[in-house]
């Protein structure tokens, strides 16, 4: 029998349903509100590798084994890359202008299959994902989605200290593309 990854699935439905309410999360927002998402549009026209906006220096020590290289993501229209190592552990750097309420809501109401908890100093808010080892926030309603792929024993360091050096990332996007 065929198992789907959790990661992939998690993936998917974030995806779906981003694209299902993204048309009616622009219509409801105010004027204010549009201009400054218009704003960040503008200034996200890539993924974070392709626009130098994380470096290999900035995604060192949250990973056990080095970052050898970046590659774009296939399949997400330019919004996803990976920062690689010599195996199969990788950091995804997600940037989506328009998508950030309405995924940061799905993971906050509970409509994803893994739990998820709120994370306290990233952009306007965020959750942490534990079971992916992953951050999802958005500021000005650019979704910033950081995931360190692998298990426990290939963080660099305690959960906690990688949540932190994640959410520290999504932090840095955010103050660059203002």
């Amino acid at each position: 029998m065929f198992r789907i990854p959790p990661v992939l699935l998690a993936s998917v439905l974030v995806t779906s349903a981003v694209a299902a309410c993204s048309r009616s999360a622009a219509s409801s927002r105010s004027t204010g509100t549009a201009a400054t998402a218009t704003a960040t549009t503008a200034a996200v026209h890539g993924s974070a590798c392709s626009q130098q906006l994380l470096t290999v220096a900035d995604v060192g020590g949250i990973l056990s084994a080095p970052i050898t290289g970046t590659e774009e993501v296939p399949g997400t229209n330019g919004s996803t890359c990976k920062f690689t190592t010599g195996s199969f552990t990788s950091i995804s750097v997600t940037l989506r202008p328009g998508a950030g309420k309405v995924s940061l809501g799905i993971w906050q109401g509970g409509h994803m299959p893994t739990a998820s908890a709120p994370l306290a100093g990233v952009g306007d808010e965020a959750v942490w994902v534990p079971s992916l080892n992953e951050v999802v926030s958005e500021k000005n309603d650019l979704l910033c989605d950081i995931m360190a792929q692998g298990v426990a024993r290939d963080l660099a360091g305690p959960v906690a200290v990688v949540q932190q050096k994640v959410g520290a990332l999504c932090n840095k996007i955010f103050a660059a593309v203002k």
